[in-house]
């Protein structure tokens, strides 16, 4: 049976783990495959993984695919799984490039291909082929936007020689520098298309049967962690789990905490227990009126304090904090966005303009919309405090 790499990653809102760790060694012009296999390999190495290689053919197919992608954009064709598929009748659509879609992780609108690798690797379905011991090449392709965002595919080939089978747990045991939340999964396996901390991974070879699954989830303190759990026996989507047993905690994670899981599974008709305590990274601290400040937390999380200069609701759907200079010369806003049900809890019934002028700080990874609009996600009411009332 051939095992299909499919699932869109929408946005990151995450940090990075072991990407940023190395950046001081980066070329500034290193082009951006050869950046997508660092970093691929760099999450190998911290799961204790081989590092794998890039393929020139692949990446040719996948830079096909990235243009039939970039081709129809706000189509149907792009709509959910869609953009897996080709459709031979549609702009851009080629064998090779079809191949691609087939077996790719991908992202429709990225500022990088590390953003894009770090937002992978914060989900369930996209994270799987990136850890699979027998990944043996990658291909790697794009497209740029008129925004200068790109459309990016990760193709994955597994080798043909038997690899022994193991399990792989990531992240892995004593690992630091952890990010904090889930990225945008389509499908996405949180309950209500809801949000949630960084997952935990156990995977095992991908028909392997895997059962009677059991985890606990717990802080520094030995304090239980709630937690949502999809394995093969009971998976959070009807998207196949293929060997994988993921623990995702419901709010994001506590910046510079330590955590354990442990994961008690039969495998093959054998049990055993696995178990990982890892530590999460710290956070920046950023004024939200240093837009120098903000640019260079794009994608890193951090603690951002600014004074409330209006708020209000985008749509009806969207509540909004906007924090910062009220006109800057690089973005028009620096703004705290959150889901209405999360304002409720924070503003206690009050409309987002009663907050003019206090004073609040929040832990978020900006995101930057449109070149000019630096955004602050949160999705739990903790992420966001007054420090000062005017």
């Amino acid at each position: 049976m051939r095992l299909r790499v499919l699932g869109l990653l929408l946005a990151a809102t995450i940090a990075t783990t072991v990407a940023r760790a190395d950046d001081a060694g980066a070329r500034p012009a290193e082009r951006p495959e050869k950046q997508a296999l660092r970093l691929v390999n760099a999450y190998r190495a911290a799961a204790g993984l081989p590092p794998v290689k890039l393929d020139a053919k692949l990446s040719k197919g996948c830079m096909e695919h990235a243009a039939y992608m970039r081709a129809n954009r706000g189509t149907d064709a792009m709509a959910g799984l869609n953009a897996h598929t080709q459709r031979p009748n549609l702009p851009g659509a080629t064998p090779a490039g079809a191949a691609c879609g087939k077996a790719a992780d991908l992202f429709p609108g990225v500022s990088d291909l590390q953003v894009a690798v770090d937002g992978w690797m914060a989900s369930l379905y996209h994270r799987r082929p990136v850890l699979t011991p027998s990944l043996a090449r990658i291909g790697v392709g794009y497209a740029r936007l008129p925004d200068g965002s790109l459309m990016a595919a990760l193709m994955f080939v597994n080798d043909k020689d038997a690899t022994p089978a193991r399990a792989v747990m990531y992240p892995a045991d004593r690992q630091t520098d952890v990010p904090l939340e889930f990225g945008n999964e389509v499908p996405n396996p949180i309950p209500g298309n809801g949000r949630g901390g960084y997952p935990i991974t156990l995977q095992f070879p991908a028909f392997d049967p895997v059962t009677a699954v059991k985890a606990t989830f717990t802080d520094g303190k030995g304090h239980k962690v709630p937690f949502y759990l999809s394995d093969p026996e009971h998976p959070a989507t009807s998207f196949g789990q293929y060997g994988v047993i993921c623990v995702i905690p419901k709010v994001p994670l506590a910046a510079s905490s330590r955590y354990t899981v442990a994961i008690d599974a039969t495998w093959n008709g054998q049990a055993g227990h696995w178990s990982t305590t890892f530590t999460t990274l710290s956070l920046r601290a950023v004024d939200a009126a240093d837009e120098s400040a903000i640019a260079q937390a794009v994608g890193v999380a951090s603690r951002v304090r600014g004074t409330v200069l209006q708020g209000g609701e985008i749509d009806g759907g969207t509540v909004f904090l906007q924090i910062g200079q009220a006109t800057g010369k690089r973005y028009k806003m620096v703004s705290v966005m959150m889901p209405p049900a999360v304002w409720r809890e924070v503003g206690g019934g009050a409309e987002p303009s009663t907050w003019t002028g206090k004073t609040v700080e929040v832990e978020a990874t900006p995101v930057v919309v449109g070149k000019v609009y630096a955004n602050l996600p949160i999705s739990v009411a903790a992420q966001v405090r007054v420090i000062a009332a005017p």
